[in-house]
């Protein structure tokens, strides 16, 4: 018998203690069945569930139930992600309120710190999706760092370093001065910001200078060239002349180059190969020097004058404009509004920093990405992210895998003493080799001491969290899977990377269909933020008014390429509607009411009743067709609607 009203709080744990006691979201073996499966965008280990979350598996959960209520055999692969640079800021800032670090800690016994916390807290929202609802097979759940996860990236790492895919070279990376690690360009933010524009001189005789237009003054002592443009005729004649560089009074070439823009601040640039990238590549074309100027931690080094040697870069601007006024080499200064590089983690300027790095040539492996879309192997949906991403896989850049953090995959190669490089699955394999190559037992070797980047493991999760490179019945069964629901903004981040990866460890897609939903903003449209004091908990909804209440809200304005604008007004509204639904249900349990869908409406002798039930089979096509096309808003208004 069914509770006299509908209170979700007593209600929904009761159901879903009852489902999960029962194991049935675990797949039902039939290899006669259709299957449907989905791997989860696996969350952070430091994350608490938020509105997006509630978004995308509300989606994934619709889909699962709506398949497994159809007879397939589905599996909803559940896991969560190690997420290293944002674990490592975690657990040091818990070291910290006890006046430790992890550098007086050291390596292992930091790591065990690291293990500690997430086996305390590192769950956390895996119990915050199960309040959601969600059906995954929990016994099935993974981490991006478990053991056949880590044999996985082993196997993965050594297949393409053997292929030359994967490469070490010393060159300019994105560095974020705080972390102290090398990140990719997916992790980096610009952001506009006001500044200041330093026009400064360049003397090229005792009365002639050219002028130089910069946001970065702290970085002339890295000159090596100015360029000008060779059809700017103000300039023409002073190509291949030298000017000194202020201050240190070296002299440097004017050359001729057209990244130089005429119509931007001077029209001549100051080349500095070791801190822009552009500049890098002017530098590779002229065959100039590069002089790096920075520590890892962003202070001035010992290729500065002595008196600048040790400041912070912003300490050492405001000291060098000082200078540059007091002999008359500082023309002018401007406010302008300018793109600043910001690390999405430590929030602080990014620095490009020559440093050498671990780098994977995805130019090569996207080939393949792009013809299985073209092909329709892969379909997104709504169709216009498939130009999105054709876009920036056509321009991709060599991806920075390495990370000079303590968190994650060790990189698996091993140094000889005379740095001869060894990949190897552990030490005892890469000792062998070792050995093998120095002709003598236990030679030395040690480690690379850095750590794949976060996303090199989440590229394998489609296959790997299924068990790859073991042949399970999850992987020969459930692999390629049906589709992948995820955001847009880690598109690049992770959809295009996983499709790269699939195809060249499985030579399959590793999804169907790739459905790419919208955000989720407050009642006016706004982005929410913390700042803004407009963020709205899904925990607290689902406090208030229930699973049920926000997960239907989230589906019936869940309409491609737009945005989702949320209401606490509009969740309170639909568990009205759910109230309706509950007391239909209370009604036919109190009647005992004979629920029988197979029957044919011409054995309805009541023309009422044979018109409920055309209505019903109507909205029931309906319904089955907006879910199969992702249109969970108008599955949504059909039931509504029909109710």
């Amino acid at each position: 018998m069914l509770e006299e009203n509908y209170n979700h709080l007593q209600i929904e744990d009761k159901i879903y203690n009852f489902w999960e006691s029962n194991k049935l979201f675990e797949p039902k073996k039939n290899n006669n069945k259709k299957y449907f499966s989905i791997v989860i965008p696996p969350p952070n280990v430091t994350g608490n569930l938020h509105m997006g979350h509630a978004l995308n598996n509300s989606i994934q959960d619709l889909l699962v139930r709506f398949y497994r209520l159809k007879g397939y055999e589905t599996l909803w692969q559940p896991g969560t992600d190690h997420a290293g640079i944002a674990t490592e800021l975690v657990v040091e800032k818990k070291l910290n309120e006890k006046n430790q670090s992890k550098n007086i800690l050291g390596r292992e016994k930091f790591l065990k710190e690291v293990w500690n916390w997430k086996e305390h807290s590192g769950n956390l929202i895996i119990n915050q999706l199960k309040k959601l609802g969600s059906s995954c097979d929990w016994s099935q759940t993974r981490f991006t760092m478990d053991t056949n996860m880590s044999e996985a990236v082993v196997k993965v790492f050594l297949e393409l370093h053997k292929k030359k895919l994967i490469y070490k070279d010393f060159k300019l990376s994105n560095w974020d001065p705080v972390l102290k690690t090398a990140i990719s360009d997916l992790e980096v933010v610009q952001k506009e910001v006001e500044g200041k524009l330093y026009y400064i001189k360049y003397f090229i005789n005792k009365n002639d200078f050219i002028t130089i237009a910069t946001t970065r003054p702290e970085t002339i002592f890295a000159d090596t060239a100015i360029a000008v443009n060779p059809k700017d005729k103000k300039y023409k004649k002073l190509i291949n002349k030298y000017a000194k560089i202020p201050i240190i009074d070296k002299q440097i070439k004017i050359i001729a180059d057209y990244y130089a823009d005429p119509n931007q601040g001077s029209g001549a640039v100051k080349i500095t190969p070791a801190h822009d990238f552009n500049d890098y590549e002017v530098g590779l074309r002229h065959n100039l020097e590069k002089i790096n100027i920075l520590e890892a931690d962003g202070r001035l080094n010992k290729n500065c004058p002595k008196k600048y040697q040790g400041l912070d870069r912003f300490e050492a601007r405001k000291l060098i404009i000082e200078d540059l006024k007091s002999i008359n080499a500082l023309e002018k200064e401007e406010t302008i509004k300018h793109n600043v590089p910001y690390g999405d983690r430590s929030n602080s300027i990014v620095e490009p920093y020559l440093t050498e790095q671990w780098f994977l040539n995805v130019k090569k492996m996207s080939v393949e990405a792009l013809k299985a879309v073209k092909n329709k192997k892969t379909i997104f949906f709504p169709d216009s992210w498939t130009k999105t991403y054709n876009l920036w896989l056509k321009d991709i850049r060599p991806w920075c895998i390495s990370r000079q953090i303590w968190w994650g995959h060790q990189i698996p190669i091993w140094y000889g003493s005379d740095g001869k490089i060894f990949s190897a699955k552990d030490h005892n394999d890469a000792q062998k080799q070792a050995d093998k190559f120095y002709k003598k037992k236990n030679s030395l070797i040690n480690q690379d001491l850095n750590v794949l980047d976060t996303w090199f493991s989440s590229a394998l999760w489609p296959f790997a969290s299924l068990g790859w490179p073991k042949k399970t019945y999850n992987f020969k069964r459930f692999y390629k899977t049906s589709v992948l629901v995820t955001g847009f903004d880690i598109l690049f981040f992770w959809v295009a990377r996983m499709m790269m990866m699939g195809l060249f460890v499985t030579k399959k897609v590793p999804f169907d269909k790739v459905y790419i939903h919208a955000l989720v903003r407050d009642e006016h449209g706004q982005k929410m933020s913390k700042s803004k004091g407009n963020v709205i908990d899904p925990l607290d909804l689902i406090k208030k008014f229930g699973a049920d209440s926000l997960r239907f809200t989230l589906m019936s304005m869940a309409s491609p390429g737009r945005d989702v604008k949320l209401s606490e007004e509009r969740v309170k509204g639909y568990r009205n509607f759910l109230t309706k639904i509950w007391n239909v249900s209370k009604f036919c349990d109190f009647n005992k009411c004979n629920i029988d869908i197979k029957i044919n409406s011409k054995e309805l002798k009541l023309e009422i009743n044979q018109w409920i039930f055309n209505e019903y089979i109507r909205a029931k096509n309906n319904i089955d067709n907006h879910i199969k096309n992702f249109r969970f808003d108008e599955a949504s208004k059909e039931i509504y609607n029909f109710v």
